[in-house]
């Protein structure tokens, strides 16, 4: 009796051995797997900060200010996005110097998908640009309406935004089932992957490639070609995106791209550095922008109004 219940103790333990095992997933199937989800994602609410930092010993006085004041920039989005009601926001944050002007923007813009229109919130355009306008008081308090169909010149075509999810999800999976195992590392509860220069011109080459077949193939190679001889000289230290779960949730996603080249005989190095913190997935969004209720002042009335000023 005792062997038997021994002998059934070791098959059930063995068998749930070989279940957790199966269960359990490469660093390599976590990260295609977070980014399977994230194109599928139809409600979020995240912010976004890019910090750009640039070296090179340029004695030029011409250049030298716009060098620090990119250095200096403080750059963030607020995001809010429903795809079931074909709309996102986002609330643009720019504080930046080029002495002597110093600006602080918030710029609220709301895109309805299905109508190709943007509103744009214009206090903040008023109180920072006010200045290269002239006197622009009376928009202050509207919401300027952009057809994106007159913006382009022709009618725009409709764009199916869930193709186009499928597509780049089926895209960005391949190109990840591609890459080695030894590219996808992990610290703690945060995913690493690193790629090569090679591996950025391939990802674009597909991208362009997908997204607009009007392009002929020649000169699609051609643009491949000119690609690979731009970054030639560059030297790419790193080019990876990190992807951060909380209890399988994604809470964070981050890129980082440092490279160096050499412009004239100086030597130049960029560190791009752009984090995502989700603060909510698949949860109602409040927007902020409500163009039912608000004064709204399209781009002709604009025109017509910076015309009448001598602009």
């Amino acid at each position: 009796m005792l062997k038997k219940v021994a002998l059934s103790s070791l098959l059930l333990a063995l068998l749930l051995g070989a279940c957790s095992s199966g269960e359990s997933k490469s660093d390599k199937e976590v990260v295609i797997d977070t980014y399977q989800s994230m194109m599928e994602m139809e409600k979020v609410d995240s912010t976004g900060t890019l910090d750009v930092n640039v070296e090179a010993d340029v004695q030029d006085p011409m250049i030298k200010p716009y060098i620090q004041m990119v250095n200096d920039m403080e750059f963030s989005v607020d995001q809010r996005m429903d795809m079931t009601q074909n709309l996102q926001e986002m609330v643009v944050h720019l504080s930046a110097t080029m002495s002597p002007m110093t600006f602080n923007i918030d710029l609220p813009v709301l895109q309805d998908l299905e109508n190709q229109t943007l509103y744009v919130e214009t206090d903040s355009l008023v109180d920072n640009l006010g200045m290269f306008l002239g006197n622009t008081e009376q928009l202050k308090g509207k919401l300027l309406k952009l057809d994106m169909n007159e913006l382009e010149g022709t009618e725009a075509p409709q764009v199916d935004y869930q193709e186009m999810q499928e597509k780049t999800t089926t895209i960005l999976t391949d190109f990840l089932n591609e890459k080695s195992d030894e590219d996808f590392t992990k610290e703690e509860n945060t995913y690493i992957t690193t790629f090569s220069k090679d591996e950025l011109i391939e990802m674009f080459s597909k991208l362009v490639t997908e997204f607009d077949d009007s392009i002929p193939e020649d000169e699609l190679q051609q643009g491949v070609e000119e690609m690979k001889t731009a970054l030639k000289d560059v030297d790419l230290n790193t080019f990876e995106t990190h992807v951060t779960l909380e209890d399988d949730q994604l809470k964070s996603q981050k890129f980082i791209l440092d490279l160096a080249f050499d412009y004239e005989g100086t030597p130049v190095k960029i560190n791009l550095q752009s984090d995502t913190v989700y603060n909510s997935i698949g949860e109602d969004v409040e927007f902020t922008i409500d163009p039912e209720n608000s004064e709204l002042i399209e781009m002709q009335e604009l025109n017509q109004m910076m015309n009448s000023m001598g602009y």
